[in-house]
């Protein structure tokens, strides 16, 4: 793998270990992460060429229209689908897909394990944990 990507992705997991820190700490995801993560990824992709950039951009757009009827069905917040979407724009497609199934996989089995062991149902998940997980299954190869 080229310095450059290994870079890129390093500048991803800094950005998400941020919204991970305020969703846990906050109950949010403040843009204060999401944005730039977002200029940072659709900027670094422009910088690999206008076939990354244009991956980058159909990636943002997948990952809003897989997120859109989650959210509009109260699945998660505003705040995740920004985090998805700016996560989409370090991803390719295919990154994207795997990322967002292990998301919402993972975030189904923490989801399981509160039911279960502390009985407590109107608990939230914090979506920028699995997100996060997820993303780190998919850049390191694991999945």
């Amino acid at each position: 793998m080229r310095k450059e990507r290994i870079f890129i992705r390093i500048i991803l997991c800094v950005f998400l270990a941020g919204a991970v820190i305020t969703d846990l700490t906050r109950n949010k995801i403040y843009n204060l992460w999401v944005l730039p993560q977002l200029v940072a990824g659709v900027t670094l992709s422009a910088l690999e060429g206008p076939d990354a950039f244009e991956n980058s951009l159909l990636a943002i757009l997948a990952a809003f229209l897989v997120c859109l009827p989650v959210y509009m069905l109260k699945g998660i917040a505003a705040g995740d689908v920004k985090l998805i979407m700016s996560t989409a724009s370090f991803l390719s497609l295919q990154e994207l897909h795997s990322c967002i199934l292990y998301s919402f996989l993972i975030a189904g089995a923490i989801s399981l394990f509160v039911i279960i062991f502390k009985r407590n149902k109107q608990r939230t998940i914090h979506f920028a944990v699995p997100v996060m997980m997820s993303a780190l299954l998919v850049l390191g190869g694991f999945v």
